[in-house]
């Protein structure tokens, strides 16, 4: 039996929190990664029966819903081992790199820059949430930085990073002067792609799942400039399928050890060792090799913003909220539809109970009661749909909802 501590991933007190996973680790205890608003219900996790250490983080890489996945120490090394040979495949030493890191901790993304650094010796800085909303300070910072070490500067973003940072000025001398960008989480738009592109931006589509320890395939950024849209290559310790269906399997010696799920420890790979991930893709031809290339989602989750959500999940908190308050809508239909910053957006169809109701009144409670809840989590827009029936389950029911929602105007609740 091991021990559980739970690190509350605050952005704030990303270096508090960083030290106290590594005491952790030095004990060979397993950490939960606390996303900062949400509470998890761990009791049930405190006697995990695996002796090794590791992390318990939030995934939405499976199939049917998010979980907790359980990612050894182990895995994480090797994963950050893979990083650091595609490196130096592509020219760069991992100890004389400078990892800039603005994604948050409790997410794999943001956990592995961290993790590198403490394998590859390399120098590591957070940057905070109000940094990357002031382009100016953030290439300041990275320029003293540059100046003082004279070492290439890499970083990890998500494409709505990307997007904000490309059209400012400042911004953009930032993007330029990294060596690498891992971008991931999410499809990059053609149009912000091409942008990317003629300004000479140095970016690295990459594919990688909180089960695989983050990065399964990367593009160099010399592809990428040329102009492939794959997400290239599998690194050296992954191996990948694409079934007739176009489903993605994945083999690598660093597949999560096991899931949470309901209530009970999971094995998530096959007496084969192959895990198929959530995702469909195609193979696609880049220097007479075969490239990964993502299609999307094999069930109804959307990716906003780098984040995997399932509208099912959020649905059900939106009813549950609905029913405590005794508020007076009937039902509710949550649905993702095309973002151009956010790739999708959830937004959320409405049956009120009765006709004559002060809609506006309803809707800003509701938004006052989840305004604690992340961004990519809270409904864009708020649509009355008197028709809505509880009958909307396959997929062309809702590319019907998508149709109907292009066609009417959302609620304004906050005139």
């Amino acid at each position: 039996m091991t021990k559980l501590a739970v690190v509350k991933c605050l952005p704030q007190q990303n270096l508090e929190c960083s030290k106290e996973i590594l005491n952790n680790f030095e004990k060979h205890n397993w950490v939960y990664l606390a996303p900062p608003r949400v509470q998890e219900q761990t009791s049930k996790l405190s006697n995990l029966p695996i002796k090794e250490g590791g992390i318990i983080i939030s995934s939405g890489g499976s199939i049917g819903g998010p979980n907790l996945c359980l990612q050894s120490i182990e895995n994480l090394t090797n994963s950050a081992l893979a990083t650091g040979t595609w490196l130096k495949d592509h020219g760069l030493k991992p100890k004389d790199c400078i990892i800039l890191n603005s994604l948050p901790l409790h997410h794999v993304s943001g956990f592995m820059p961290w993790w590198r650094h403490q394998t590859w010796g390399a120098q590591h800085y957070w940057i905070s949430h109000s940094m990357m909303h002031k382009p100016i300070e953030l290439e300041k910072f990275s320029k003293l930085l540059a100046n003082k070490y004279r070492r290439p500067l890499i970083t990890s973003l998500v494409p709505t990073q990307l997007l904000s940072l490309i059209d400012d000025r400042y911004g953009l001398r930032w993007l330029k002067s990294l060596s690498i960008i891992w971008i991931g989480g999410a499809s990059i738009p053609a149009d912000l792609a091409d942008k990317a592109r003629r300004e000479a931006i140095n970016l690295a589509p990459c594919y990688g799942t909180t089960e695989t320890g983050a990065m399964v395939t990367c593009l160099s950024p010399k592809d990428f400039l040329k102009g492939s849209n794959s997400v290239g290559f599998p690194l050296k310790d992954v191996e990948i399928e694409i079934t007739n269906r176009n489903s993605l399997k994945i083999k690598t010696s660093r597949i999560a050890i096991s899931n949470w799920k309901n209530n009970k420890l999971e094995s998530i790979t096959n007496s084969n060792g192959w895990w198929e991930a959530g995702d469909l893709a195609q193979y696609v031809t880049l220097n007479n090799k075969k490239a990964l290339q993502i299609l999307g989602r094999r069930d109804s989750a959307i990716n906003s913003g780098g984040e995997t959500i399932f509208p099912e999940e959020i649905e059900m908190k939106l009813m549950q909220i609905i029913s405590k308050n005794q508020i007076p809508i009937q039902d509710i239909f949550v649905l993702g539809v095309s973002d151009k910053k956010w790739g999708q957006r959830l937004v959320t169809l409405i049956r009120f109970k009765e006709k004559e109701i002060n809609r506006f009144k309803i809707l800003s409670l509701i938004t006052q009661l989840i305004k604690d809840w992340q961004p990519s989590k809270k409904p864009l827009n708020w649509y009355d749909c008197p028709k809505l029936a509880r009958n909307i389950n396959k997929k062309w029911e809702v590319i019907k909802w998508q149709n109907w929602v292009a066609l009417n105007k959302p609620i304004d609740y906050k005139l």
